[in-house]
């Protein structure tokens, strides 16, 4: 293990009483994970702290990352000082950084984030960018074009773990609230993700614990969404099931 640089990183959690999840559970975002896969990658030991934003108005923006008594709250320099801790995880790749940062992987999900607020019955218009560019997502992850099972090669690196979270919401959100999955055509992102969760790893490699361990639960995903966008929630919903059974 790297040396511990006594690192504490401050997540959101989940509303308890819509989720009823413990202390532990991780909140639903993109940022958060994509540091918490950072330092798993890296080896690093953190301290990962939930914060309930309801009941805790302490922190002013999460994730937040404290080292020796100073706080980082934004994203770009939180990412800055990890990347800074060795191993290195950037990409030299310039088409795959491209991909994340202004490309297809970065397109896909702010058509994503149109789509779901737009209205709760997302426009036609809407969802025919978001598909377009669901499938230009899934050229470039296609087998002939990626330089491995990831965009890192055999292993994840940084632009793996900017895309990975947001596919997961994608995912699960269009599923639950649109009940739209991602079509099996679309081969290529089908085989990213099955490769995330070490569908065919054997060995349960530490890129595949990078994603797995920092994974919010999918009921967590969803509730943080359809408060998110007012959507009718379906977990609500269950649980009035639930109760009333």
């Amino acid at each position: 293990m790297a040396d511990d640089p006594g690192l504490t990183l401050y997540v959101k959690a989940p509303p308890k009483p819509a989720v009823g999840q413990d202390d532990l559970q991780l909140g639903a975002d993109v940022f958060a994970q994509r540091f918490m896969m950072m330092l798993v990658l890296k080896d690093v030991s953190v301290n990962i702290v939930p914060v309930d934003v309801i009941r805790d108005n302490s922190m002013k923006k999460l994730p937040a990352l404290e080292l020796d008594e100073e706080l980082i709250e934004d994203p770009g320099k939180i990412e800055e000082f990890l990347e800074r801790l060795e191993p290195h995880l950037t990409s030299d790749d310039k088409n795959v950084n491209e991909l994340v940062v202004s490309g297809y992987g970065s397109k896909v999900y702010h058509s994503f984030c149109k789509v779901m607020k737009s209205t709760e019955t997302p426009t036609e218009d809407n969802l025919k960018k978001f598909m377009g560019e669901l499938k230009n997502l899934d050229s470039f992850l296609r087998p002939d074009k990626m330089p491995g099972k990831y965009l890192g090669g055999d292993s994840m690196l940084l632009p793996d773990c900017i895309l990975l979270p947001k596919l997961l919401h994608i995912k699960v959100v269009s599923k639950a609230l649109i009940n739209l999955e991602i079509p099996e055509e679309f081969e290529g992102i089908h085989r990213y993700m099955d490769a995330a969760y070490g569908k065919d790893d054997e060995s349960f490699s530490k890129s595949v614990v990078a994603f797995t361990k920092t994974c919010p639960s999918e009921d967590v995903i969803v509730d943080a969404w359809a408060r998110s966008v007012k959507f009718d929630n379906p977990l609500l919903h269950r649980k009035k099931k639930a109760t009333a059974s």
